[in-house]
């Protein structure tokens, strides 16, 4: 049976409120996310701007740095500025507790100079907030349940405003104002919001099952089999030579993240992206220096197909780094363009306030 317009309409703005609010939080904190390395930069260079040319301090040298400068430190892992942002500070993920993998707090290095800037709390910057909002990371596993229903709910939302312009195509000709603009740009953002909303909800529910079942490389990395922990204490290989070897498995990919070996990894783990950041992790034996293996989207397995692609679709830059910022703009943009459908919404409800004013009389 065929569902009349009149109907989808009824649906559409019964649900306006709460699921575009949501994707204004989503669109937001997501283009937040996407440039953190340029807002860090912009909104506190004298932490997080790293000035100087040349290539960038291995990890080895870097973790000399911070044993000479923050004695105690313990280094969980490092994650190094993107491709298009080079000048951004190294952030070194740690803390002081050496009986776990303690990330309670990081260390910003300057990888020109090989110089400590400041330690901090990891929680410290309206970015990295802004970032975790975003994963909704700060509710846990009812946060990703949340998460995952919202997000299929906007993608059904969106589905259903699309065929609603399709159907009164030929009738809101004559349209105007708000209404015109909302209808206008609807397709477009529509087919955005599906694009994103629906990669962003596969993500969340893959990385979840992914994170349980164990195939993350590095979660399975830290959990190190009996007897090894003495070790990986004391590697033969040192970071920057495993670091020579991970790059030359992989060839000319950017280092996104590395991971010492010691007592609470088996081995080196690095963690490389190309220009569509489409992931690949490598790990390195600490004592024979040579590769355990590479992995596609830092997966053990069925990390390459359909789900190595959901990141570069998600951010843009399925089309490269240009991608990411038109996606940007888009995202930003269409949550702006949300507020018309607000506006709609809200002249709506006007006449049927009216009326039951009329009747209660």
């Amino acid at each position: 049976m065929a569902v009349s317009t009149l109907t989808l309409r009824r649906w559409h703005r019964r649900f306006a409120l709460v699921l575009g609010l949501f994707f204004v939080v989503q669109g937001i904190t997501g283009a937040i996310s996407q440039n953190r390395f340029w807002l860090l930069q912009a909104t506190d260079p004298g932490f997080y701007r790293a000035d100087g040319s040349g290539p960038p301090a291995p990890p080895g040298d870097i973790l000399a740095d911070i044993q000479r400068e923050r004695p105690g430190f313990q280094v969980a892992h490092m994650m190094y500025p993107a491709a298009v942002s080079p000048n951004t500070a190294i952030v070194v993920m740690g803390g002081r507790d050496i009986k776990r993998h303690d990330m309670s707090r990081i260390v910003l290095v300057n990888q020109f100079e090989n110089k400590v800037i400041t330690e901090q709390s990891a929680t410290a910057g309206w970015v990295g907030i802004a970032s975790a909002i975003h994963k909704w990371l700060i509710f846990g596993t009812p946060g990703k349940i949340i998460l995952t229903i919202l997000g299929i709910g906007v993608v059904t939302f969106s589905a259903l405003g699309i065929v609603i312009w399709f159907r009164t195509r030929n009738t809101s000709r004559n349209v105007k104002g708000v209404v015109k603009f909302h209808r206008t740009a609807g397709i477009v953002a529509g087919l955005f919001i599906i694009s994103v909303a629906g990669t962003g909800t596969a993500l969340n529910l893959y990385t979840w099952a992914e994170k349980t079942s164990g195939r993350s490389v590095f979660k399975s990395n830290m959990e190190m089999p009996a007897g090894h922990a003495g070790m990986a204490m004391t590697p033969a290989v040192d970071a920057n030579t495993a670091y020579a070897t991970a790059q030359k498995a992989v060839g000319n990919l950017h280092m996104i993240a590395f991971g010492p070996a010691g007592p609470h990894a088996a081995n080196y783990w690095f963690a490389f992206m190309d220009k569509q950041l489409k992931r690949t992790d490598v790990l390195v034996d600490p004592q024979t220096g040579k590769v355990v293996g590479s992995y596609p989207t830092g997966l053990t397995s069925g990390g390459d197909g359909v789900r190595g692609w959901l990141f570069p679709v998600h951010s843009g830059y399925v089309i490269g780094p240009v991608g990411g910022v038109i996606y940007s703009i888009i995202g930003v943009s269409v949550s702006l363009w949300v507020a018309t459908g607000f506006i709609m919404w809200r002249r709506g409800r006007k006449p049927k306030r009216r009326i039951a004013a009329e009747a209660a009389a």
